[in-house]
């Protein structure tokens, strides 16, 4: 892939690919407890289960031993957030706040959702990702994880990632005490020269980068592209190209989940099935759990990881947050393991299996879920719209 705007991306990182399990929840609670002046954490879901305390816990040790520590959660994916919990972590000096609680504001216009999943310390460590905190996404012995990823890295783009969330969190109606003031004067260059950039969509601030990105690796793919997508309902647009680069001969696979925690989703993405086995495009399900992850690799040299699902309520209703990474290195390991996860744990979706389901009732219901979900996002956009809503070609 010939990345087009390659001087977005900037050298000097280190970064490390994380995976839903103990894998992500270890690194994410080694952050905060290694945090030496500040953090931000921003988020859409924390359970009050053995997981979600496990990071409250992390950010009460911090806030306690004199670090600042910002924590702004999502209002509506965070509505089963107990009290107690937020009394527990207001009373230990953490500075929290529920994110956009009325859902709609001024003028009848719908609030956008923080979607995004990411924890920075110090301005110079990050992880960006997809996973909630919960139970679900760390798993145990009886209950295998949620499929996700994160990227934990480190260097000069952390300074924009503080940026993004000093502008999320810094609202005029805050006291003093409660702004972030942090500033990055000198980042930390690290000798890997990792090259990536941190992208974000936010309708209101006319930012829709992620949807760039993936519109911009579809036009420029060459070889092979693979997709896990947690809630696929890509737009015309996303659809033309994706039929456009199989048919100028690149080798493209999506792994979407087998069964889903959104089921109307899942039928609605069901109902795609046929445009995308009829462009030569392989689909693949996930079995062992619900598949959760947002990523995509291509071309052996270009990755992308966050929060951001292939529809239109990623790009005009949430908030959202990815990184994409420019390096061969990480691309060839990331897809490798991408393309075991298939093997292994994935099965085929083939024309002569799918006509097997696609009964006539299979059919009605799929078009139906997927009209309807249509026009919600069709209406979602028009309430989410301003009148000068940004230029997307």
């Amino acid at each position: 892939m010939q990345i087009p705007s390659r001087h977005d991306y900037r050298g000097g990182h280190s970064i490390e690919l994380l995976r839903s399990g103990e894998n992500f929840f270890a690194a994410s609670e080694k952050v905060i407890d290694e945090a030496k002046q500040y953090i931000h954490f921003q988020t859409y879901i924390v359970d009050d289960d053995e997981t979600g305390r496990r990071i409250i816990n992390a950010l009460i040790r911090a806030s306690k031993r004199g670090i600042r520590v910002y924590f702004l959660l999502d209002a509506y994916g965070g509505s089963s957030f107990s009290k107690d919990l937020i009394h527990k972590i207001e009373e230990a000096g953490v500075l929290f706040r529920m994110f956009s609680p009325g859902l709609i504001t001024k003028g009848f216009q719908l609030s956008l959702r923080l979607h995004h999943k990411v924890l920075l310390a110090d301005g110079d460590t990050a992880i960006i990702g997809g996973m909630n905190i919960a139970d679900r996404y760390r798993g145990n012995d009886g209950l295998k994880a949620w499929l996700d990823f994160a990227i934990l890295i480190k260097g000069p783009e952390c300074s924009h990632v503080l940026f993004i969330l000093k502008s999320l969190w810094n609202k005029a109606f805050i006291s003093k005490k409660e702004r972030s003031r942090e500033t990055i004067h000198h980042p930390v260059l690290y000798i890997e020269d990792v090259k990536l950039k941190v992208t974000q969509n936010n309708w209101y601030r006319n930012k829709i980068e992620i949807l760039k990105s993936y519109r911009s690796a579809l036009k420029h793919a060459q070889i092979r592209m693979t997709i896990f997508a947690s809630y696929f309902l890509p737009g015309r647009s996303e659809r033309r190209l994706l039929r456009n680069a199989s048919r100028r001969g690149v080798d493209i696979k999506i792994v979407l989940s087998a069964e889903s925690d959104a089921h109307v989703f899942k039928r609605a993405t069901n109902f795609l099935y046929d445009f995308i086995l009829r462009n030569n495009i392989t689909i693949y399900e996930y079995l062992p759990s619900n598949l959760h992850a947002k990523v995509a690799t291509v071309d052996g040299n270009w990755s992308t990881i966050g929060s951001y699902n292939m529809n239109h309520l990623s790009d005009y209703g949430s908030i959202e947050m990815n990184a994409d990474i420019f390096d061969t290195r990480f691309a060839e390991m990331f897809e490798e393991i991408l393309l075991g996860i298939i093997e292994k744990d994935c099965r085929l979706v083939t024309p002569e299996e799918y006509i097997h389901r696609k009964t006539w009732l299979f059919q009605l219901t799929g078009w139906f879920l997927y009209q309807l979900i249509r026009i919600m996002m069709r209406l979602m956009f028009l309430l989410s719209s301003k009148k000068s809503p940004p230029h997307t070609t």
